[in-house]
């Protein structure tokens, strides 16, 4: 009878500990940050946005341009709390959101709005980026690295990465591993923003 008694404890603590490893890892999604060259965000005081993003969300209440227009003010609002200012003619940082891969980006955009790698003659930003954007975009290109590292993620994943405009080079970058089309909600998808800037190295 003691014997029962134990292992049904036993059983009963696994139960618990699994229960509570799957609503820790179940809770939001998980993020990694990078800071490439250990560089010092503290030198940094203004940015503005490199306009790219289209992401595709299917079967959702919400159009792609909301959800958009949702990541856009989110990011501009986390950089905001963390000291950062708006700066369109000459910011010191510049943020490319990615949430596609660099192949599909290329050949699945609407072609009327501004894309990375920017292509000749696309001179139209999408609405969500007013008044965030860059006013150099046009003639800003050649991020090091970019095209190379954007393969490394999933389709739907969002990446935020922060560039020294001057130097071309992302000082900071953030991920959500989970898709972001896999959110249900507006406020699941401005969360998942919120959750990497929590790793933002505060100044």
């Amino acid at each position: 009878m003691e014997s029962k008694k134990r292992n049904a404890m036993k059983t009963l603590k696994i139960t618990l500990i699994i229960m509570i490893v799957i609503t820790f890892f179940g809770c939001g999604p998980r993020v990694t940050t990078k800071n490439p060259a250990n560089t010092n965000l503290e030198n940094y005081e203004t940015f503005a946005f490199l306009p790219n993003t289209n992401a595709k969300v299917e079967n959702k209440a919400y159009s792609k341009e909301d959800v958009n227009s949702m990541v856009i003010n989110a990011i501009s609002e986390n950089l905001k709390e963390e000291g950062y200012r708006l700066d369109r003619s000459k910011p010191d940082l510049l943020v490319l959101v990615s949430t596609k891969t660099d192949a599909e980006l290329a050949t699945d955009t609407d072609a009327i709005y501004a894309t990375y790698p920017y292509t000749t003659g696309i001179s139209t930003v999408a609405p969500y980026y007013d008044p965030y954007y860059y006013y150099g975009y046009a003639d800003y290109s050649n991020i090091i690295g970019y095209n190379y590292d954007v393969y490394n993620y999933k389709q739907g994943t969002l990446v935020i990465r922060l560039v020294d405009r001057q130097t071309k080079e992302t000082v900071w970058k953030g991920v959500a591993k989970d898709a972001i089309y896999n959110e249900t909600t507006k406020r699941g998808i401005t969360k998942m923003v919120d959750d990497i800037f929590e790793e933002f190295p505060k100044k």
